[in-house]
């Protein structure tokens, strides 16, 4: 199964996302901001990150993620409450959920990115 990197500032989210993973065979890893998200990917690099919208100045997450020592062309998956991203930031993310997460379609990318 995923080894997948979790980040998030809503804790709840974050943690109901793990559980849900986990049960399905998954490994995870959590991080609450955007800078222990790039020292777990430094440490131990993750197979795809899920990140909300909110990390890091919004979508500024993805980038630092793309261009960190061994992150660099980690799938990310982005989390938001808005519409899908169209602007400069949308190639920086390999996939779109929105929130209210559905675990399936969750799970679904996560398959086809790794």
């Amino acid at each position: 199964m995923s080894r997948i990197l979790l980040v998030g500032k809503e804790p709840n989210l974050i943690e109901d996302l793990r559980v849900c993973l986990e049960l399905r065979g998954h490994h995870t890893m959590t991080a609450l901001d955007g800078l222990e998200a790039l020292e777990m990917v430094s440490g131990r690099l993750p197979d795809v990150v899920v990140t909300d919208s909110k990390m890091l100045d919004k979508l500024a997450l993805s980038k630092l993620l793309r261009h960190a020592d061994p992150g660099k062309g980690l799938p990310v998956i982005l989390l938001s409450d808005g519409p899908q991203p169209t602007d400069r930031h949308a190639p920086r993310f390999d996939a779109y959920v929105q929130k209210p997460v559905v675990v399936e379609q969750l799970l679904t990318l996560v398959s086809q990115l790794t």
